[in-house]
């Protein structure tokens, strides 16, 4: 293992002790789910690909149910063995690939402010954001994941944008 991926190790190790420790307010989840409604209306997307969050991530539920409302076409992600995605459209589970003018909300651990995001460390939103060309790829983390700097290797690819639960930041 390279220094590069020793400190990412390092780092993912940090961050989910901190959210396994983390209480998440009612307050801040509707927060998030505001924040994330409003980059939908403000980027107008046809459709919205947005992971379901596991308990120890920023919770996307509240978002994807009021988008649901809103009939706007969901897309949420499966993962195969094999380390690629593969979307499913919420309603009616039909599998689709994603388009240049979807918007993107994927999981992060941490991004820092060049737009450089850590993961869990499989690399499938990094393999799938080489496959598609959308510029509307944002990161879903809490306000104090964003960072300063990430450890970076060359496999790695940046997201134009973070939402947490204070706010939007545009960052490519």
């Amino acid at each position: 293992m390279n220094d590069i991926a020793m400190a990412k190790a390092q780092l993912r190790e940090e961050i989910l002790f901190q959210r396994k420790r983390q209480q998440v307010s009612a307050n801040a989840r509707l927060e998030l789910s505001q924040n994330i409604l409003m980059l939908v209306e403000r980027l107008t997307p046809n459709r919205v690909a947005i992971y379901s969050s596991y308990p120890s991530e920023p919770d996307t539920s509240m978002a994807i149910e009021a988008l649901v409302t809103k009939s706007i076409p969901v897309l949420v992600p499966e993962t195969h063995s094999d380390g690629s995605l593969s979307w499913h459209e919420l309603s009616s589970h039909v599998q689709v690939s994603l388009q240049n003018d979807d918007l993107l909300l994927i999981p992060a651990l941490a991004v820092d402010l060049g737009g450089n995001r850590l993961g869990r460390g499989k690399g499938y939103f990094d393999r799938e954001l080489e496959k598609v060309l959308t510029k509307k790829v944002y990161a879903v983390v809490f306000e104090s994941e964003i960072l300063t700097k990430v450890p970076v290797e060359s496999h790695d690819r940046r997201v134009s944008g973070v939402v947490t639960e204070a706010g939007i930041r545009d960052l490519n």
